[in-house]
């Protein structure tokens, strides 16, 4: 009957075309692998790296036998194609362990940390009359003992001048004491040197000094600016 022989031709008509598709699949396969194939080989040659072969089964790239000093650049290489999906390699190929450069070979170690500078030595503490003076000069040449104009009260640098100059003094050898004197400049009262002078005394007592070790006096109007009259000076003393 007729309706049965077209149930006997559908399976044969149906393998046919599975056939042709399978063919057709298999012809672009091998059309995408002989195109990645040649452009491999093109991408290695531009880049100058030869020893080795590259094989596709379908947009999958497997390298062999490259040489372990040119592998990464191979890989590279063919990753910049179009169109590969992955890319393996096999045998003994390995690339050589720390970064690449873009020639393949390996980068040179990277250079030792230098060495950390070592730290200034921290100078000794004065012992003597001389030295203790010698170091107050230093200390109150940097950040002069000041005061705001026609006042007894310092000034923030004048402060931390007088608490630097404390540090030093509360070690001083009790054979030493220190003279405080006010300065003012010209034209004014000279009581306010006095008080510049104590409020310095107490401001060092209050910070370890002892309260015999350092005692003020004031001095005549300095001659000098007003900026440079409103400052105190200290006198290291044998008793």
């Amino acid at each position: 009957m007729p309706g049965t022989r077209w149930s006997r031709l559908l399976p044969t008509a149906l393998l046919v075309t599975l056939a042709l598709t399978a063919i057709t699949v298999w012809s672009a396969s091998d059309d995408i692998e002989a195109e990645l194939t040649a452009r491999a080989k093109n991408a290695l040659a531009d880049v100058g790296v030869s020893g080795g072969q590259v094989s596709f089964s379908g947009r999958d790239a497997n390298l062999t036998g490259f040489p372990p000093d040119k592998a990464a650049q191979a890989m590279d290489a063919i990753q910049r194609i179009d169109g590969v999906r992955t890319v393996e390699i096999s045998g003994d190929t390995a690339p050589p362990a720390g970064p690449v450069t873009t020639s393949g070979e390996p980068s040179s170690p990277p250079s030792p940390p230098s060495p950390s500078p070592t730290p200034t030595p921290t100078p000794a503490k004065p012992t003597d009359k001389a030295g203790f003076q010698a170091e107050i000069d230093r200390l109150l040449a940097a950040t002069p003992i000041t005061f705001e104009p026609d006042t007894t009260e310092l000034t923030a640098d004048g402060e931390r001048g007088a608490l630097e100059i404390a540090k030093l003094l509360t070690d001083a050898p009790r054979a030493l004491r220190f003279r405080i004197t006010g300065q003012v400049a010209t034209g004014s009262d000279r009581k306010l040197s006095l008080n510049r002078a104590l409020t310095v005394e107490r401001l060092l007592e209050r910070n370890g000094v002892g309260r015999d070790q350092a005692y003020s006096t004031q001095r005549r109007n300095s001659d000098g600016a007003s900026g440079e009259g409103r400052r105190v000076d200290i006198t290291a003393e044998q008793r």
